[in-house]
């Protein structure tokens, strides 16, 4: 009885702090980064699972120097992976970076997006998974990692 009260009021507070405006979304980091100027095409051509494959150790970096000069290194192993969005419409739709442990860190292969919805209060879940694939029936969470970025490119 006392974790469904515990639930409860985990949600009320949240809910109320979100409409008291003292609980915020983070604020997406600016940064001049040098693109390529048809990167859109780029995209759909390639996908975005093909530039995280090919950039996702640039961008690892860059999320960490910008992180380090806001006084939020991360400890511990990083890397950036593919977001799959479960549900309607599967595909990669952006890039994550997940921390932890480096045993743990090297068995993500992407981050699963669920979308949720109850009522009038939606939330998204990012779970580090074992897959690039958002069509299979071995999706498998990893333990001791969470996200530390998401980065989305709307084409």
């Amino acid at each position: 009885m006392r974790g469904k009260h515990g639930i409860l009021i985990s949600i009320l507070v949240i809910a109320l702090g979100l409409f008291l405006g003292l609980i915020t979304a983070p604020q997406p980091a600016q940064a001049d980064i040098p693109l390529i100027g048809n990167l859109g095409k780029v995209v759909k051509i390639f996908g975005i699972g093909y530039l995280v494959s090919e950039f996702g150790g640039s961008i690892d970096k860059f999320i960490n120097k910008v992180l380090a000069q806001h006084d939020a290194a991360i400890e511990g192993q990083t890397k950036v992976v593919p977001i799959l969005k479960i549900g309607s419409g599967d595909k990669a739709i952006g890039a994550a970076q997940v921390m932890g442990p480096a045993e743990q860190v090297k068995k993500v292969q992407g981050v699963a997006q669920v979308d949720l919805k109850l009522g009038n209060f939606r939330g998204r879940a990012l779970i580090p998974v074992t897959t690039k694939k958002h069509l299979t029936s071995t999706i498998r969470g990893v333990g001791g990692v969470g996200v530390s970025a998401t980065m989305k490119l709307k084409i």
